[in-house]
């Protein structure tokens, strides 16, 4: 999967089986299905739901944008982003 030529932030919803909805901000150079990925592996590690009321019912993803970049021309990203240690 090729890389974006600048981080974009996606807004991952996850609806639960108990009808809530969870929301998670993820900051990915590839796509939104790796945005996803992230916000569900969290979304597990957080809840540990396995098929209870905190279980994976649906999800749905949005384009954010790109990442807001400093003056120096950094990335500027939000401590409750999550993100992938291995692309950054």
């Amino acid at each position: 999967m090729p890389e974006r030529g600048w981080p974009e932030r996606f807004r991952v919803n996850i609806h639960t089986n108990s009808e809530s909805s969870i929301g998670y901000t993820v900051v990915t150079w590839l796509s939104p299905e790796k945005a996803i990925a992230i916000a569900v592996a969290a979304h597990v590690a957080r809840h540990q739901p396995e098929s209870g009321p905190m279980g994976i019912h649906d999800v749905e993803v949005t384009d954010l944008g790109p990442v807001d970049r400093s003056a120096d021309g950094a990335m500027l990203m939000d401590q409750s982003d999550l993100s992938d240690r291995m692309e950054f």
